[in-house]
């Protein structure tokens, strides 16, 4: 059976693509009607003291669930991307895959290209079930802003599952590599501070859609971070077949 047969069984055939799938399309249909109820919810929170917020728009609600995307959604690709990539997590484990191939890259390719594949249809069924809310509870979203801000988030995505490698490539258990990985996903937002660079920060992916939906922006305005991000993750995955290769078992 081929390596990459393999990973797309043990894919399907476990709850790693159901919980993939279920959380990102379960926060997509909800966060547009907390969006639409926002007001009510909290007044009922706040024991009956009326508040009452801006009139929610289409793009609030978009906003509201790339945010939760951006968290939920990312542990749960990344830890679960992490304990498909940390086959060196037991010797045994390590020995019967390393035995079996010529090159590094036959076991990390498989792998990052299942979980990035199944990050983004995950990322683009949610979008769809929030496209799908908000137009039922608060207005239409623009197709072109939509689709293209769901690109971006998809290349996010295939840019954090790189990062997991290189995670993996550097501990040998899931709960490190998921670590190391969050750990530098969430310093990224803090290079968007320099203003010079704040456009080349892939970490400016995450609120394209909310932000092409708004007309704030056009999709060349996320060249730059998309370049980024795509090829900081193929130098990631570059060190992980590097340093997997000369790790010593």
């Amino acid at each position: 059976m081929s390596l990459w047969r393999l990973e797309w069984l043990r894919l399907v055939r476990t709850p790693r693509a159901l919980a993939l799938a279920v959380v990102f399309l379960a926060i997509g249909l909800i966060e547009p009607v907390a969006t639409r109820y926002a007001s009510t919810l909290l007044s009922h929170a706040s024991h009956g003291a009326v508040i009452r917020l801006p009139k929610p728009t289409p793009a609030d609600a978009l906003s509201s669930y790339v945010s939760e995307a951006a968290i939920v959604g990312l542990i749960v690709l990344v830890v679960v991307a992490a304990s498909a990539l940390g086959f060196d997590s037991s010797p045994g484990l390590a020995a019967f895959f390393r035995t079996r191939v010529r090159s590094m890259w036959q076991l990390v390719a498989p792998r990052f290209t299942a979980y990035a594949v199944a990050g983004a249809l995950a990322y683009l069924l949610g979008t769809l079930a929030a496209w799908y809310e908000t137009h039922l509870l608060i207005g239409s979203l623009p197709a072109a802003g939509l689709f293209a801000g769901a690109l971006c988030g998809v290349v996010y995505l295939a840019f954090a599952v790189a990062l997991t490698a290189l995670a993996a490539s550097l501990a040998r258990n899931t709960v490190a590599s998921a670590g190391i990985t969050l750990a530098i996903l969430l310093a990224l937002p803090l290079l968007a501070d320099v203003h010079a660079i704040s456009g080349w920060v892939p970490s400016a992916l995450v609120g394209a859609p909310a932000g092409l939906v708004a007309g704030a922006y056009q999709l060349p305005h996320y060249l730059p971070a998309l370049g980024v991000a795509a090829v900081a993750g193929a130098v990631a995955l570059a060190l992980a077949v590097r340093l997997l290769q000369t790790r010593e078992i």
